[in-house]
């Protein structure tokens, strides 16, 4: 038998990292499958979804929050104040986390970018989403040189589209704001922030995602990073009884504001021929998909029935605040009324450790999945 020696060494340490890794990634596959990361202590919290304000310039039909179907602002003047924000993200910064800002437009807070600035003073990554209406040469300046990681500009489509969606002139000034970050950043030679175009795929689309596509590139002169082609979130009458039932079975409460996302409008009434749509611009420079579905999948995702996917993670990883200081593990008004607590009160580490966390923990592992669950965003950005 023929002796090791010290040239086997390099392809026999490579040949046990690979191993180890599979296994690592092994094991996080069955833990996911099986639900084992919910029978242990939660590590720390490794995203906040930090909303500022549920106020806004806009009231886009589509809006869970103030569109047809909204629930409006629900908080006034009882939002965070600066200070308050400030002292949040001290308290987080040990986490080493990623923040976006969510909620509605950031802009509509005369301190968003001070809180923008403070955040980055830490070093942690941060992101935010904006229709780009409020966005001037002095912002866009003071954006770059904060160091902000990425922001996503909200586009439903073309010219057309767009405008009936959001107003008059709103698609001209949200495509100048994008071509204005593009021209600040070359002339500083920097490659921040990432611009992503967010647009949603709605019935509105359908037959004309492309010309969109090429619409938005020829109006931002290409300005954009990527454009990110995202899913509908949405729910049917169906579903959403079957949502509440499942929410009060489980954790003793009503999720209203799931309502919201009723959107009979804006439906794919055929999903096969949206699925071949998109197949045909997969590969179109900087384009990409959220969540990144298969064609089975795609259609899966616009017909009735549970999620694909076994299990929610997300309250593994991260929480929202909203604009009071309650924290939530459910966005975008999927579950709104099972309170965690508030960071006005508690501490965060007590808050993502407290019976209440808990609860909601122990009834995901025993139901794996809400039937919203299946158009949450969190569902499929937590691997």
């Amino acid at each position: 038998m023929r002796k090791t020696t010290k040239d086997d060494a390099p392809p026999l340490r490579e040949m046990v990292r690979k191993g180890v890794s599979g296994a690592k990634r092994l094991g996080k596959t069955a833990c996911r499958v099986l639900g084992l990361d919910f029978l242990l202590p939660p590590g720390d919290p490794v995203f906040f979804d930090i909303e500022l304000s549920h106020r806004c310039n806009l009231s886009c039909r589509m809006c869970w929050y103030h569109g047809t179907r909204g629930i409006g602002d629900r908080y006034g003047d009882r939002e965070l104040t600066r200070r308050e924000v400030f002292d949040f993200v001290d308290r987080i910064a040990g986490y080493k986390p990623g923040i976006y800002i969510g909620g509605t437009e950031p802009f509509v807070r005369s301190d968003f970018l001070p809180i923008l600035g403070h955040v980055k003073s830490h070093g942690i990554p941060v992101s935010f989403t904006t229709n780009g209406l409020l966005l001037d040469n002095d912002k866009t300046a003071e954006l770059l040189s904060i160091g902000v990681d990425t922001i996503y500009f909200s586009i439903d489509g073309d010219r057309e589209i767009h405008d009936r969606e959001r107003g008059r002139g709103s698609f001209e000034k949200a495509t100048a704001a994008i071509r204005r970050i593009s021209e600040f950043k070359k002339a500083r030679s920097c490659s921040r922030p990432v611009v992503r175009v967010n647009m949603t795929i709605n019935n509105r689309l359908l037959g004309g995602v492309e010309r969109a596509i090429c619409s938005i590139r020829n109006a931002t002169n290409d300005g954009f990073d990527s454009l990110v082609i995202h899913l509908l979130r949405y729910i049917t009458p169906g579903e959403l009884s079957k949502h509440r039932e499942a929410v009060l079975r489980s954790l003793g409460c009503r999720a209203p504001g799931a309502a919201s996302h009723l959107a009979p409008d804006y439906e794919v009434p055929d999903p096969a021929a949206l699925a071949d749509e998109i197949a045909g611009i997969r590969d179109l420079p900087k384009i990409s998909m959220f969540p990144d579905l298969g064609r089975g999948d795609l259609v899966h995702y616009y017909s009735d029935g549970p999620c694909a996917r076994k299990r929610c993670i997300a309250p593994l990883r991260g929480v929202v605040v909203k604009p009071n200081g309650d924290v939530l593990f459910c966005p975008d008004e999927w579950i709104d009324d099972h309170v965690l607590g508030n960071i006005r009160e508690q501490d965060i580490a007590e808050i993502w450790k407290g019976e209440k966390a808990r609860k909601f923990r122990s009834a995901l592992f025993r139901v794996k999945q809400f039937p919203a669950c299946k158009r949450c965003s969190w569902m499929y950005a937590f691997g």
